[in-house]
């Protein structure tokens, strides 16, 4: 059987999701039977591998292959998603999130009527809250070369892409496995070796925002998360210089170190001495930096990244615990606001019904003393 697609899933513990993800892919405009399905399981605890394996002897497209050891992070599974598969062209899904109806046929209209090596479409929040990402872009964009638009760098998620199999063969393009920041390292490599990228102004992913208990955010980030994005980050360095593409270093870690010192400051699960680790483990990253300018812009984190450069720690961790409590402040205040708002959404609500009874009322009163 010939496929236009291969969609790679790599799942953990995925059975409150999975049947929901598949669904999402079986019900491509483009028709399931042009997709080759790949699901590769890091050794779940609960029953996704039996939900696996019950798609697979139901559909002939749906295939399963073993991680051979537990990583702890997709890399390895979507590598041997890669290497197994049978299609000219890859896609990556998360296990926990969908498809729009219309997404494979649109990136691959896009991949294969550009013959680009690299196709990218919108993606879309949902769950808790939605949001839409990336509102800079407005219409269809072709580069010949990621030199034509570097903020095109910040584009970040592999799973709203499409490539050409034989593009990344041909460049030797894989994940690093058993680190963080993996799909940062591929996608660098994709950019700085496609020939052309092709953007469609279209959503084409649903990504599950996931808050409160189950949330990423900067405060629940531990040791073992921001510690592994530090080996993460040398491998996206690895591939700069493979690439001779050094070039690009202020671009990528404007960015992403900028984001990384501030999700280290933030974070309420690990402790002073800790956070000292992590930054005497990337002070050779901040090194390579050639200029400071963090990506989004923000004075503080800038300040803190300055006094690191210079090897100022004992005023870097001083500034970093000042804007720890200035964050914490500015969410206090913002969980204030949101109740406030609250109180007097229900205040009104309850001064229109007051007025409507009162108003009841006296037409009532009216029309029983009338003669």
């Amino acid at each position: 059987m010939s496929y236009k697609v291969t969609v790679i899933i790599p799942t953990y513990n995925s059975v409150e999701f999975l049947d929901s993800t598949i669904a999402s892919i079986m019900n491509q405009s483009i028709g399931f039977e042009n997709i080759e399905l790949i699901i590769v399981d890091d050794y779940s605890t609960d029953n996704t591998q039996e939900l696996i394996n019950h798609y697979c002897e139901k559909y002939e497209n749906i295939k399963t292959f073993e991680s051979g050891k537990k990583t702890g992070t997709p890399g390895r599974a979507r590598n041997i998603g890669i290497a197994n598969s049978t299609a000219e062209y890859i896609l990556f899904i998360d296990h926990d999130d969908n498809y729009l109806p219309e997404s494979v046929e649109k990136l691959y209209n896009a991949v294969t009527e550009n013959s680009c090596d690299v196709a990218i479409g919108k993606f879309q929040t949902f769950g808790e809250q939605k949001i839409v990402p990336e509102d800079w872009i407005t219409h269809d964009v072709v580069l010949n070369s990621i030199d034509e638009d570097l903020r095109f760098f910040s584009i970040n998620n592999i799973w709203r892409m499409i490539f050409p199999k034989d593009f990344l063969n041909k460049n030797e393009i894989t994940f690093p496995e058993g680190v963080f920041a993996e799909d940062l390292t591929f996608m660098i490599d994709a950019f700085v070796n496609a020939s052309k990228i092709v953007f469609i102004n279209d959503i084409v992913y649903n990504f599950r925002l996931r808050t409160g208990d189950n949330s990423s955010t900067s405060l629940s980030k531990g040791m073992h998360y921001l510690d592994g994005l530090i080996e993460g980050y040398n491998n996206t360095v690895d591939v700069l210089k493979k690439n001779n593409a050094c070039k690009y270093y202020d671009t990528i870690f404007n960015q992403h170190l900028s984001c990384w010192i501030s999700d280290v400051a933030l974070s309420e699960t690990i402790d002073f001495e800790d956070k000292k680790e992590l930054v005497n483990k990337s002070l050779k990253l901040f090194d390579e930096m050639g200029d400071v300018n963090p990506t989004p812009e923000n004075n503080a984190i800038k300040s803190i990244i300055t006094q690191i450069r210079a090897r100022n720690l004992d005023e870097a961790y001083s500034l970093m615990g000042d804007y720890q409590l200035f964050r914490n402040r500015i969410h206090q205040l913002e969980v204030e606001l949101a109740h406030k708002t609250q109180q007097i959404a229900n205040l009104q609500t309850t001064k229109g019904w007051f007025k409507y009874k009162t108003k009841n009322i006296k037409q009532r009163l009216k029309k029983r003393f009338e003669f």
